[in-house]
């Protein structure tokens, strides 16, 4: 406590103030998220913002859920490039950070802005309502997993970024792109789910002057107008995704060098795969079928490998459409089954080793082949194609495999065999595809109708003392002079009754024979607990006894003191 009276008032003046800077300076300096050996945790966007700026917080966790109870109708972005960041980790814990819905889709609206970071992770994280989730500018080695963004124009957009990686998000319900990087060079894209985007005109995937990039097992199915688009993008790597039901499932375009490879794209409205103005491209072991026009098409594209593809089943169109493109190597491939199967028009390209059979109208089908060449190709409709000294194809068509055939037929003697049956799985017949397929006590399994637990066809289904009743097993009940034999009750005769009660009698006596006699019971822990109160006892009487003693005695010697004081 300060004595004003005794104090000179400018030196009180001088204490009093460096006092209240402290205090302002302690206020300024006391975060409102806790911090616990280099955890904090935090629970609206501002504090979080605060802890990943603390040099302090290695992780920060956010604690609840932000909406619009707590963030407001006026908040743009919840964390925005924290200072120090470099190095944190931001883990949501699965809660949710969402923007009010009647807020719009302003242009600076974002869940997580980063630029010039590097080494950070966000993840665990459900971003709702923001025009882009997450937008990392000119950083480095940033990875975002585990994380859900829906309702949105961007879910991730990465501006010359740099060995990123982004795995196990979820992306949905925007309106423009999944995921979107533009001048971003070799980052990991691998295992995100874009099933969900479903407008019209937006990409799943969409790599823009973005060089060696891997692209892997990623899941774009449903509509939308591409799964995986690059343009101007080079010397990526696009192996194992799946961009089925798409208007163009991998559209490559003014780009060279990349590898896609072991795809699956079918079911498109337009193409599996599209190459336009794009050269020496890999196109290996993709999937492309049941197409509503192309399977591949190739167009003004040239010195691209396209090899060992499966393109099959588009019905109605083209299996490979190439047109003015020229020394494309198309071998090994699979093409069959399609309306026509290799159709070329101004293109002069290698054509070799391909099985291309079974097409409604051709196997192979040019107004003018120009100079293209190749051997070895397998065809029955050639339409004026002859591989190199022969006419036509070298081979006539032929399988090896069940694959080879269409969906509906299978491999035999080297001719694909029609199927007859209702119900064909992998080019056989089988009971049932579904449970709708076999009885109410019936179930699908293995495509073949099996009993539901609990259920039966016959007596055999059931257990020995069960019988079967609608299709369901329900205990027997013998009366006394009937025994359950075969699932039914049979009456016992006069010797296995007599024999029966026997051995009634028998058992009953050896029971009795047999039954032991009763065991003492264990006194030992009573016998513990009688010697432990005796003894008890009998220190609690010994000293009630010496106390008494005592007494007396000093009675006495307070006696013989007041006889003695008297005689005094």
């Amino acid at each position: 406590i300060i004595n004003k009276s005794k104090m000179n008032p400018v030196f009180f003046k001088l204490v009093l103030a460096v006092v209240l800077m402290f205090f302002v300076f302690f206020a300024m300096n006391v975060s409102a998220y806790e911090i616990d050996n280099n955890m904090c945790k935090c629970d609206n966007c501002e504090d979080c913002t605060k802890a990943l700026e603390n040099r302090a917080c290695s992780v920060v966790q956010l604690t609840r859920s932000l909406d619009e109870s707590v963030m407001g109708k006026s908040d743009m972005s919840c964390i925005v490039n924290p200072a120090f960041g470099s190095g944190k980790t931001f883990d949501c814990n699965n809660y949710k950070i969402e923007r009010c819905p009647t807020c719009g889709q302003d242009e600076k609206s974002y869940a997580v802005y980063l630029r010039d970071k590097k080494n950070m992770i966000i993840k665990n994280c459900n971003f709702v309502n923001f025009r882009i989730g997450v937008n990392i500018y000119s950083s480095s080695d940033i990875k975002l997993t585990n994380n859900k963004f829906s309702n949105g124009y961007e879910g991730i957009y990465i501006k010359e970024g740099t060995k990123c990686a982004l795995e196990n998000n979820i992306i949905e319900n925007m309106e423009l792109t999944g995921i979107h990087l533009l001048n971003s060079n070799e980052n990991f894209i691998g295992n995100n789910d874009l099933t969900g985007i479903v407008e019209n005109r937006a990409t799943a995937i969409f790599l823009e002057k973005s060089d060696k990039n891997l692209i892997k097992n990623n899941n774009a199915n449903n509509r939308k107008e591409r799964g995986i688009f690059l343009k101007e993008s080079n010397n990526n790597a696009l192996l194992g995704n799946s961009v089925n039901e798409c208007n163009v499932g991998i559209h490559i375009e003014y780009s060279s060098g990349n590898n896609i490879s072991e795809n699956k794209a079918s079911k498109c409205l337009d193409s599996s795969v599209f190459l336009i103005h794009s050269s020496k491209n890999i196109i290996s072991k993709n999937k492309a079928n049941s197409n509503k026009k192309y399977g591949m098409r190739v167009s003004q594209s040239h010195q691209n490998l396209i090899s060992e593809n499966e393109i099959r089943n588009n019905a109605f169109s083209y299996g490979l459409y190439i047109d003015y493109s020229s020394d494309n190597n198309i071998s090994k491939n699979l093409i069959t089954s399609n309306r026509i199967g290799i159709y070329s028009i101004g293109s002069k390209n290698f054509i070799s080793e391909n099985k291309v059979c079974r097409n409604k109208d051709y196997d192979f089908d040019s107004s003018n082949w120009m100079k293209s060449a190749g051997d070895n190709n397998y065809c029955d409709i050639s339409d004026r194609w002859n591989d190199e000294d022969a006419s036509g194809c070298t081979n006539k068509c032929k399988c090896e495999s069940d694959d080879e055939c269409g969906d509906d037929e299978m491999c035999e003697n080297a001719k694909c065999k029609k199927l007859t049956c209702d119900k064909i799985y992998r080019h056989k017949c089988v009971e049932c595809l579904n449970n709708s397929d076999c009885s109410k006590s019936e179930k699908c399994e293995n495509n073949k109708c099996i009993l539901k637990k609990g259920f039966c066809k016959d007596d055999t289904d059931c257990k020995d003392d069960e019988k079967c009743e609608n299709n369901k097993c329900v205990q027997l009940e013998c009366p006394g002079n009937e025994k359950i034999e075969n699932h039914a009750c049979v009456k016992v005769t006069e010797e296995e009754n007599e024999t029966t009660n026997e051995t009634i009698i028998a058992n009953d006596t050896g029971e009795r024979k047999k039954e032991p006699k009763e065991e003492p019971h264990n006194r030992l822990p009573l016998i513990l607990i009688a010697i432990i109160v005796i003894i008890v006892l009998y220190f609690l009487f010994r000293r009630k006894k010496t106390k008494t003693k005592d007494n007396s005695v000093k009675g006495k010697e307070d006696k013989i003191k007041e006889v003695k004081g008297e005689k005094i």
